[in-house]
């Protein structure tokens, strides 16, 4: 690890229950997490919801437009560090990515993130209207473009060969883009172009891969910026956290089944999405001993998982800053009291 291990709350906003009341809790915790002493918020942009008609299980919603909710985020908070955990390039409209990140970017004081990815799945292309093509090779190549064009439009480039600049104007944004890299090869091209790299819980290659070759990548003197998503779901002891845990493993291990490690039994499904439960120290525990966890700048919690009540998210967020973060060696980049983040 190194400097200063940082830590951020992340969430998709799709747990179970209606949008709006799931939109609502997570400003309550984002703006929580800031009081605790959390780093940053992330959430994953995600859309449309759908029903799964040949796996048997169905995805509920999550959340189209990132930058508007982040926005709120940036109303109720002055400090805590804005992260977009991703937007997928190829489903956007470029220039419409740039110039809603420079509006976040500015009401927020120079707090954004910008984390974005090669990803979209074909039915959600569909749905959009946009052509993803069946040539991997093209895919990237379109997506390396797409990459280049955001970066010149947010160093004040003039925008596809005209005369128009980006406005509101976000010198130093481009330095803080981050991509999503689920392989070895993109923890080295990332390295590379000197953006961060954010790593998840369901990845093609183990996590640790990815990060070494990113670091091994990094050109000298460039601050390493490494991203881990870690689940975790706080309980009084593993058996009760793995019985509370149990469906969403299964669904998400179903989900991801055709490129994550052969597992068999609940315990081995929860290794291979990264999810890490039972007690305050166990999930400490368990998390240091990850072997990704050494070449990490910087851990993004999730705490979706298991979870069932507002009230035990708001716990378990709780948790992490008070009881399973410092095991880790994180202090808080403020210190506040308990009654003043109450």
């Amino acid at each position: 690890m190194t400097g200063r291990l940082r830590i951020g709350i992340h969430s998709d906003l799709r747990e179970h229950g209606p949008q709006a009341d799931i939109y609502r809790e997570m400003l309550g915790h984002f703006a929580r997490a800031e009081k605790l002493g959390f780093d940053s918020a992330w959430v994953r942009s995600y859309h449309f919801r759908r029903a799964s008609q040949t796996q048997g299980f169905s995805f509920p919603g999550g959340l189209p437009s990132p930058f508007t909710f982040l926005g709120a985020v940036a109303a109720r908070t002055s400090r805590i560090r804005l992260g977009t955990g991703v937007v997928p390039l190829p489903l956007e409209n470029v220039v419409r990515v740039a110039e809603d990140a420079a509006v976040l970017n500015a009401i927020s004081g120079d707090r954004l993130e910008l984390g974005v990815s090669n990803g979209g799945q074909p039915p959600i292309a569909a749905a959009l209207g946009v052509d993803l093509g069946p040539n991997r090779d093209a895919k990237k190549a379109a997506y390396l473009h797409t990459l280049g064009t955001l970066t010149a439009v947010l160093d004040g480039e003039p925008v596809n060969g005209t005369d128009q600049e980006l406005n509101p104007p976000a010198p130093g944004l481009s330095g803080r883009i981050w991509e999503s890299a689920l392989t070895e090869q993109t923890g080295h091209d990332s390295a590379a172009r000197g953006h961060g790299v954010l790593i998840g819980s369901t990845q093609t290659v183990p996590a640790e891969v990815t990060a070494a070759a990113y670091h091994a990548s990094l050109p000298a003197g460039q601050p390493p910026r490494v991203g881990l998503v870690v689940n975790i779901h706080p309980a009084r002891d593993r058996r009760t956290a793995l019985a509370e845990l149990a469906d969403d493993i299964v669904t998400v291990y179903a989900w991801g089944k055709d490129w994550l490690p052969a597992a068999g039994t609940l315990e081995e499904k929860a290794a291979a999405i990264n999810v890490h439960y039972g007690t305050p120290a166990q999930i400490a525990a368990s998390i240091a001993a990850f072997p990704a966890f050494p070449l990490v700048t910087e851990l993004q919690f999730a705490v979706a998982y298991g979870s069932r009540s507002r009230a035990q998210r708001r716990d378990a967020v709780e948790t992490i800053a008070e009881e399973i973060a410092p095991r880790l060696g994180w202090a808080p980049a403020e210190t506040p009291s308990r009654a003043e983040a109450s």
